[in-house]
């Protein structure tokens, strides 16, 4: 009895849950509407505003120096004064270049009056000196011819002796080379010197000249002259210090017009032209500079392009060695730009936004290029009219029911 009550009660228990089985399943849960900001997509031109930055320098500068050494004697000017170009700016000991000039002065009246004698030749009284003496050569020669005839017919009739006969022989001769070196010193003071030794005394002038050239241009360079119009940026030395030729004593620089040479990335070098304005910013002020030259050559350690970019500077209130930036807006290509945090990315090409379609997010791939100003390029996947979103994708899935931000219904 008691086993068939404990089978009846199963039996029900069986009979209860098959009745609760045919009952309906419970409904899916309800999506959670996402709150998101959206935009729609439209071509639009880029725009991109190039800040750099550079160090001013002025137009034109120049470290001057002397070309000789010596020791500072007169060293006037100071920082901030205003030269001109040849304007004396110190001077060293000129003592010793002044000796040199008068040394080689006295060298060149020396040479000088040589050359002159060689080229004028003897004077008229040497001449007729030189001319007596060969008359006087001329007669003594053809009296020992006369006196040695007679001597020689003596000597064949043996009314002398040998030795009176060789004597008159030797006074003949030597009566002869008297002739005949009176005649060539005649000839040399009539005829002048030769060639070669004119041309000697010429060149011995000459080089006496240029000696004394030099000597002057050594004097005149212990005058240190300003080589440019400009303010005395640097003073280097003072008054006393001995210096050597080349060391620095003065800077001088054109700050009247300043410039700066700007790093440009290559990749918009081809936006910079020669001749167009750039604004320029110094602490709050602002001025615009031309640009007046684009290097030729791209830095190899930076990646960049000089662009120099010159300033008008009259009242000299920017001052050299100070950094600005110079700000330039660059019109890119027209096309569709999407804001970088409507766009997900992961790389290789794989790219998606969401888009709006009767209030759900649809995921979009896309393709993109350049980023502008936080705005990347969408090359393809994006037309004009769609309803992008541009806030809230982070937490979108595909499908997922939208709404923008506030609670209406897109």
């Amino acid at each position: 009895m008691k086993r068939k009550w404990l089978v009846s009660v199963m039996m029900l228990g069986i009979v209860t849950t098959t009745a609760c089985s045919g009952q309906q399943p419970a409904a899916a849960p309800v999506k959670e509407v996402k709150h998101v900001v959206m935009d729609a997509v439209k071509k639009e031109q880029a725009t991109t505003v190039s800040e750099l930055s550079g160090t001013l320098a002025p137009l034109e500068e120049a470290m001057v120096s002397f070309e000789v050494g010596g020791r500072i004697v007169e060293l006037n000017r100071n920082e901030g004064d205003t030269v001109k170009a040849g304007d004396v700016l110190a001077k060293v000991n000129a003592q010793d270049y002044s000796l040199q000039v008068a040394s080689s002065s006295a060298a060149v009246q020396q040479s000088a009056a040589n050359l002159s004698k060689v080229n004028n030749g003897a004077r008229e009284q040497e001449i007729t000196q030189a001319r007596l003496l060969v008359e006087k050569a001329t007669i003594g020669y053809q009296k020992m011819q006369d006196d040695f005839k007679r001597i020689e017919q003596l000597y064949k009739e043996k009314a002398i002796s040998k030795s009176d006969f060789d004597s008159a022989q030797n006074g003949l001769t030597l009566s002869q080379k008297d002739l005949e070196n009176a005649q060539q010193a005649y000839s040399l003071v009539t005829q002048g010197a030769r060639a070669e030794d004119k041309d000697l005394s010429r060149a011995t002038y000459n080089q006496a000249v240029i000696a004394q050239e030099v000597a002057a241009s050594s004097l005149a360079k212990t005058q240190l002259r300003s080589p440019i119009n400009g303010t005395i940026i640097s003073k280097l030395s003072s008054t006393g210090s001995l210096v050597g030729s080349g060391t620095p004593v003065y800077q001088v620089g054109n700050i009247d017009t300043l410039k700066v040479v700007l790093p440009v990335p290559d990749r918009e070098i081809s936006m910079w032209k020669e001749g167009e304005v750039v604004s320029l910013d110094l602490y709050g002020q602002k001025r615009e500079g031309k640009v007046t030259k684009i290097f030729p050559a791209t830095n190899q350690s930076t990646g960049t392009i000089g662009v120099e970019v010159q300033i008008a500077n009259a009242k000299h209130d920017w001052y050299a060695g100070q950094v600005v930036k110079a700000t330039k807006t660059i019109q890119g290509q027209v096309g569709i730009y999407a804001p970088v945090e409507a766009v997900i990315s992961r790389g290789n090409n794989d790219a998606h936004v969401f888009i709006n379609q009767d209030g759900k997010a649809v995921k979009t791939s896309v393709e993109i290029g350049q980023i502008t100003n936080d705005k990347l390029e969408i090359k393809s996947g994006l037309k004009e009219g769609d309803q992008l979103i541009v806030k809230g994708v982070d937490r979108l899935f595909d499908g997922d029911p939208i709404e923008t931000a506030g609670g209406t219904q897109p």
